[in-house]
Protein backbone atom coordinates (compact mmCIF):
# COMPACT_ATOMS: atom_id res chain seq x y z
CA UNK A 1 0.00 0.00 0.00
CA UNK A 2 2.79 2.43 0.91
CA UNK A 3 4.50 1.79 -2.43
CA UNK A 4 1.30 2.63 -4.33
CA UNK A 5 0.90 5.90 -2.41
CA UNK A 6 4.55 6.87 -2.99
CA UNK A 7 4.25 6.09 -6.70
CA UNK A 8 1.11 8.26 -6.96
CA UNK A 9 2.90 11.13 -5.22
CA UNK A 10 5.86 10.83 -7.56
CA UNK A 11 3.58 11.03 -10.61
CA UNK A 12 1.70 14.02 -9.15
CA UNK A 13 4.94 15.89 -8.46
CA UNK A 14 6.36 15.28 -11.93
CA UNK A 15 3.72 17.24 -13.84
CA UNK A 16 6.16 19.86 -15.11
CA UNK A 17 7.84 19.61 -18.48
CA UNK A 18 11.53 19.81 -19.21
CA UNK A 19 13.04 20.23 -22.66
CA UNK A 20 12.43 21.95 -25.97
CA UNK A 21 9.45 21.43 -28.28
CA UNK A 22 9.25 23.02 -31.75
CA UNK A 23 7.08 23.02 -34.83
CA UNK A 24 8.02 21.07 -37.97
CA UNK A 25 9.29 24.18 -39.77
CA UNK A 26 11.44 25.37 -36.87
CA UNK A 27 9.70 28.74 -36.72
CA UNK A 28 8.69 28.52 -33.07
CA UNK A 29 10.10 26.68 -30.08
CA UNK A 30 9.11 26.39 -26.44
CA UNK A 31 11.79 25.49 -23.89
CA UNK A 32 10.14 24.31 -20.69
CA UNK A 33 11.77 24.13 -17.26
CA UNK A 34 10.32 21.92 -14.55
CA UNK A 35 9.88 24.99 -12.29
CA UNK A 36 7.03 26.38 -14.41
CA UNK A 37 9.06 28.74 -16.61
CA UNK A 38 9.06 28.57 -20.39
CA UNK A 39 11.09 30.45 -22.99
CA UNK A 40 9.28 31.03 -26.28
CA UNK A 41 11.39 31.71 -29.37
CA UNK A 42 9.70 32.91 -32.53
CA UNK A 43 11.11 34.64 -35.60
CA UNK A 44 14.43 35.35 -33.87
CA UNK A 45 12.88 36.83 -30.73
CA UNK A 46 12.86 35.21 -27.31
CA UNK A 47 10.53 35.85 -24.38
CA UNK A 48 10.18 34.14 -21.01
CA UNK A 49 6.84 33.42 -19.39
CA UNK A 50 5.20 30.78 -17.18
CA UNK A 51 3.14 27.67 -17.72
CA UNK A 52 0.93 25.36 -15.70
CA UNK A 53 0.01 21.76 -16.32
CA UNK A 54 -3.09 19.93 -15.18
CA UNK A 55 -3.05 16.36 -16.47
CA UNK A 56 -2.94 16.51 -20.27
CA UNK A 57 -3.71 20.25 -20.39
CA UNK A 58 -0.83 22.71 -20.59
CA UNK A 59 -1.45 26.47 -20.34
CA UNK A 60 1.27 28.91 -21.42
CA UNK A 61 0.71 32.46 -20.20
CA UNK A 62 0.75 35.09 -22.95
CA UNK A 63 3.35 37.71 -21.95
CA UNK A 64 2.07 41.22 -21.28
CA UNK A 65 -1.58 40.12 -21.25
CA UNK A 66 -4.26 40.15 -18.60
CA UNK A 67 -3.94 36.48 -17.74
CA UNK A 68 -4.55 35.15 -21.24
CA UNK A 69 -3.05 31.74 -21.95
CA UNK A 70 -2.43 29.48 -24.92
CA UNK A 71 -3.79 26.00 -24.25
CA UNK A 72 -1.99 22.88 -25.44
CA UNK A 73 -2.86 19.21 -25.10
CA UNK A 74 -0.07 16.80 -24.17
CA UNK A 75 -0.53 13.86 -26.54
CA UNK A 76 0.31 10.26 -25.66
CA UNK A 77 3.38 10.39 -27.93
CA UNK A 78 4.71 13.40 -25.99
CA UNK A 79 3.91 15.97 -28.67
CA UNK A 80 1.95 19.13 -27.87
CA UNK A 81 -1.20 20.03 -29.81
CA UNK A 82 -1.91 23.74 -29.70
CA UNK A 83 -4.20 26.43 -31.05
CA UNK A 84 -4.95 26.58 -34.79
CA UNK A 85 -3.53 23.10 -35.38
CA UNK A 86 -0.01 23.87 -34.17
CA UNK A 87 1.80 20.65 -33.29
CA UNK A 88 5.08 20.74 -31.39
CA UNK A 89 7.51 17.81 -31.20
CA UNK A 90 10.08 17.35 -28.45
CA UNK A 91 13.60 17.95 -29.71
CA UNK A 92 16.37 15.52 -28.90
CA UNK A 93 19.52 16.93 -27.37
Amino acid sequence: MLIVVLAALLVACSQGLSGTWSDSMGMVSYTFASDGKVTVEMLGKSQQTHYTRDGDTLKVQVPDSNGEALEFTVNQDGSLQGPMGVRLQKQEK
